[in-house]
């Protein structure tokens, strides 16, 4: 074969993806196995690695880190020392006698040796008479996420005032700071609001005037459900013939003040013209943002309407038959209907509702913990002034409709022993409002079965202990692990426990507990490991190695 020909070849060979050896025409070696008992976090400044080839492998060439173009010869096993902190990349091809390479196999890990930070004070304002609900986290030089432990949760209830929190955080790597604590500071900034108050219309009773109680206006205050009002002229006071201003001022528990709501107190001699009536379909809490009233008046009256509203005071208008309104935001509104007759006496109705269109807080903290045919669920709920209950739903799988599974109101917990075992479930939370306002929903996964760990889905840092629930007259069980769609690993335990190595050879060959997904399948065994007598796949999961 000519020279021109045996170059076509080997192109139409490495274009159809196979990489054949310079020198001797054949298949180049296939990738090796590294085997390592380093997990993706590490605190070790060290690394060894274990390289195994395959029958054509005469030899193995390394690289660190990227090393530039240049691969250099290694041997098994290859090790480094005095690594600093950050990601790493080993890289592994193993060469055949003549030269020829492998692609690369590769292993990559981060190693941090510093111990994460504990959060730094935190102040909030009050949303609710109960406090604030507060964040806060960790922070590391490497991990995005350190867990805490902490002696109040994250995203939990904090009361008006200061509350001194005591954490220790750990990161990925398993490094753990020492013990501390910071204060968390619920404060209420935010003053009292007063509802628009109703003019108020008497007859009078004595060359003085009258003696007029009224209602006091509602205050309304985030962290005080009780704010105290105080108006002048006060009710049950002695108000003279004709108009006379009211005005009244909020303050709460916090020494906050609201600013003055005005109203008037008409004292009148004389008829006054029958009170206008006043037909809605506007709820007290409404989540519309229109509103139509119609108006009921006696003949020969001038009808005047006035709103108003969040953004302060209306002026009346002359009105007739229905009055509607549209675009209205977030508050309480006083519509007032006021007619007047032919001697200037006048008579009122009105008619008070609140537009409430914003949801409420989504819940925090939802989790899901599966066990044998059961589902647990937990959450924070939100504590909005005008929370109601949350909704949940479910759903088997991917597909199929949401299934409303549960209302709670003041629980904070479900179980769900509706579920069968090796089932996938989603289930999402949404707090609704008394106005009927629906938050964005929360949602986990959930897995039944009876082992207990790790727990679907987990994300694990190193060598994890596989629980399960014991099987009455079992005598051992059979506990494979499977990669990838290959099983790696087959055990039998002769209690409802295993745990996992960081390395061990299954069939001759060498596995490392290295990152990725695992599938864990039990069997129980009955009598003699020799009789072969199982019962039926007892319990499937699937976590990762992070």
């Amino acid at each position: 074969m000519s020279r021109a020909r045996i170059v076509v070849v080997l192109c139409a060979l490495v274009a159809g993806g196979t990489l054949l050896s310079s020198a001797s025409g054949v298949a180049a070696p296939e990738k090796p196995t590294i085997t390592t008992g380093i997990l993706a976090w590490s605190t070790s400044t060290s690394a060894t690695f274990e390289l195994s080839g395959s029958t054509a492998t005469a030899s193995f060439s390394c690289r660190l880190d990227g090393g530039g173009p240049t691969w250099e010869p290694c041997a098994s096993p290859v090790s480094y020392t005095s690594l600093a902190e950050g990601s790493h990349t080993f890289q592994v091809r193993a060469l055949d006698a003549s030269g020829g390479a492998s692609p690369p196999s590769t292993f990559g890990w981060t190693i941090d040796v510093t111990a994460p930070v504990l959060p730094g004070d935190v102040t909030a304002e009050a949303a609710s008479p109960a406090g604030a609900i507060v964040s806060f986290a960790a922070t590391d030089n490497l991990d995005p996420a350190p867990t805490l432990g902490c002696t109040h949760a994250p995203d939990s209830t904090f009361p008006l005032g200061e509350t001194t929190v005591t954490c220790t955080t750990k990161d990925a790597a398993g490094n753990v700071s020492a013990d501390g604590s910071f204060t968390v500071t619920v404060r209420d900034t935010t003053p009292p609001t007063l509802d628009s108050h109703p003019d108020v219309v008497a007859a009078q009773q004595s060359p003085q005037g009258t003696v007029v109680a009224y209602a006091l206006p509602v205050a309304r205050d985030a962290a005080d459900p009780s704010p105290v009002v105080q108006c002048s002229p006060g009710p049950g006071t002695l108000f003279p013939l004709g108009d006379t201003g009211v005005s009244c001022v909020a303050t709460d528990a916090a020494g906050l003040s609201s600013a003055a709501e005005t109203f008037t107190v008409i004292v009148q001699a004389g008829p006054r013209p029958a009170k206008p009536g006043i037909t809605t379909t506007v709820p007290r809490l409404s989540k519309r943002a229109d509103a139509e009233f119609e108006l009921s008046v006696e003949p020969g009256v001038a009808t005047e309407c006035r709103l108003d509203g969040p953004l302060g005071g209306g002026s009346f208008e002359p009105c007739s038959g229905v009055k509607s309104y549209s675009g209205l935001m977030d508050g309480a509104y006083l519509f007032t209907v006021q007619v007047t007759n032919s001697i200037g006496n006048v008579n009122q109705a009105s008619y008070d509702w609140i537009v409430d269109r914003t949801p409420p807080a989504a819940v925090a903290g939802f989790g899901a913990r599966a066990a044998h045919r059961r589902v647990a669920l937990a959450w924070t709920k939100p504590i909005d002034v005008d929370y109601d209950r949350v909704r949940i739903w479910r759903k088997r799988g991917a597909a199929g409709a949401w299934k409303r599974v549960a209302d709670r109101v003041a629980a904070a917990t479900f179980v769900d022993r509706t579920v069968l075992n090796h089932a996938l479930y989603r289930y999402r939370i949404a707090s609704i409002d008394r106005a009927g306002n629906v938050s964005p929903a929360a949602a986990v996964r959930a897995w039944p079965t009876p082992i207990v760990a790790p727990r679907y889905d987990a994300v694990v840092h190193s060598p994890p202990l596989i629980d399960w629930r014991s099987v009455r007259r079992a005598t051992y069980y059979n506990l494979q692990v499977w990669r990838n769609g290959r099983k790696i690993l087959s055990v039998w335990p002769l209690r409802s426990q295993y745990r996992l190595r960081s390395a061990w050879t299954f069939r001759g060959t060498r596995f490392a507990l290295s990152p990725g997904r695992l599938t864990v399948y039990l069997w129980p065994g009955y009598g003699p490991k020799a009789a072969v007598r199982y019962g039926p796949l007892y319990g499937r999961t699937s976590f990762t190695i992070g």
